[in-house]
């Protein structure tokens, strides 16, 4: 188990306090992007899973299709979301092209698509909801 966990304990499960509170400072941001999301997306559901690995987290879904996973740490959070081949070339020739291609150099390549990572510090609501259009739309 991650140390960083907010929640490491099965039982029971967090709820919306705890999920805040937990977060401290990176709430706020984390707020904005969900609410951006929930207008322009409806559907999108939100589910809490357990992993042995890192506690309890969120998993954003569209339709099945898991959009981020917000891993809350003591104070902090951790976005991360695999993007395909296309969306991140839409990014790359958009207005966040040089954050892409930056964030780019530490993401993780799979058969499926690479993996952004993103913290409390580093989570800038505007550059993730690119993310997440670029993400919807392909």
């Amino acid at each position: 188990m991650d140390p960083a966990a907010a929640f490491p304990d099965e039982k029971p499960r967090p709820d919306e306090a705890a999920w805040k509170a937990a977060l401290g400072r990176a709430a706020t941001p984390l707020d904005e992007v969900l609410s951006n999301l929930r207008g322009s997306q409806p559907a999108v559901v939100v589910e809490w899973q357990f992993s042995a690995r890192s506690g309890w987290y969120r998993l954003l879904l569209l339709k099945k299709r898991r959009l981020l996973y917000l891993v809350p740490k003591r104070g902090d959070v951790r976005v991360m979301m695999i993007l395909g081949r296309k969306a991140v070339a839409e990014l790359q020739a958009g207005p966040f092209a040089r954050q892409t291609d930056r964030l780019l150099k530490t993401a993780k390549h799979y058969p499926e698509g690479i993996a952004f990572t993103f913290d409390g510090k580093s989570l800038d609501p505007n550059l993730l909801g690119a993310f997440l259009a670029a993400k919807i739309a392909h």
